[in-house]
């Protein structure tokens, strides 16, 4: 696959989640094996909205987080041969900046920096109104990928 936009129909289906889960609206671009532009569009409407901080309506860190994930796995998924097979996070390290509020889009930016015998490092970071909000680092783990020990 070369690098292609996909909407949600596509999203959910490399993904396996379904909104409300989903934290990813479309993908300007994806580059299977190198990185990942998604958008997610917030609005007072969204359920987080309505059940997380009464006297400040913001995305929650961790659904943020969320969406970086769904990004960056998008950047493995899409490669040529993946095939309906999971990958799992290992490891996260995330900083939250700033809010993200309701009413505006969320940009979110994954590069993969490797994806070696199972083992996916990558990094993103996501921005409201070109200002960085978030950023993290995660490794995830492809099983199916992983070479098998072999007997002494």
């Amino acid at each position: 696959m070369e690098d292609c936009s996909l909407n949600i129909d596509e999203i959910m289906e490399y993904l396996e989640i379904i909104p409300p889960f989903l934290m990813i609206d479309h993908v300007e671009r994806v580059i299977p094996g190198k990185s990942c532009y998604a958008i997610k569009k917030l609005t007072k409407d969204d359920w987080f909205f309505k059940c997380h901080l009464e006297r400040e309506m913001l995305m929650p860190g961790v659904l943020q987080i969320e969406a970086m994930l769904q990004t960056l796995v998008l950047a493995i998924y899409t490669i040529k041969g993946h095939n309906d097979k999971l990958s799992f996070v290992t490891d996260i390290s995330t900083k939250l900046i700033s809010k993200v509020p309701p009413d505006c889009q969320l940009d979110i930016y994954a590069d993969l920096l490797s994806y070696k015998r199972g083992v996916s490092k990558g990094v993103v970071k996501t921005k409201v109104n070109n200002v960085e909000v978030c950023n993290g680092e995660f490794t995830l783990i492809s099983p199916h990928d992983m070479p098998t020990p072999k007997a002494n």
